[in-house]
């Protein structure tokens, strides 16, 4: 009886595991949707010749921790994800992505939680 308490508490801990690594890889998809649909528009806007007055640089794209969020609701049907869970996932690809050059995002500021203002590390 003993052994069969710790065989179930060990499968408890990897079905927990298994649960927050596919609720991170559909966390990952959505923010690659995000960054994806971001470009294309900024891609569209760049074939369309909107440029500044002034000649300067292409037109940039942002892509947001809300974009993220909205994705993975909608694709996924993902309601109670942390925002801070969703920006280290938007992070991750982002840099992973090389958006730096053509993207901005909020996954780096201040996350929004119960009205208080905390910074991300990073």
């Amino acid at each position: 009886m003993k052994r069969l308490v710790r065989w179930r508490s060990r499968s408890a801990r990897e079905v927990s595991a298994r649960r927050a690594r596919h609720l991170r890889a559909q966390l990952g998809v959505a923010a690659d949707i995000a960054i994806t649909a971001r470009r294309r528009a900024v891609a569209a806007r760049a074939r369309d010749g909107e440029r500044p007055a002034d000649g300067g640089r292409p037109p940039r794209g942002r892509v947001t921790v809300d974009d993220v969020l909205g994705y993975a609701h909608q694709h996924f049907g993902l309601t109670a994800v942390p925002r801070e869970q969703a920006a280290a996932v938007l992070r991750t690809r982002y840099e992973l992505r090389n958006c730096r050059r053509d993207l901005d995002t909020d996954a780096y500021g201040p996350v929004e939680r119960s009205g208080a203002a905390e910074e991300l590390p990073g």
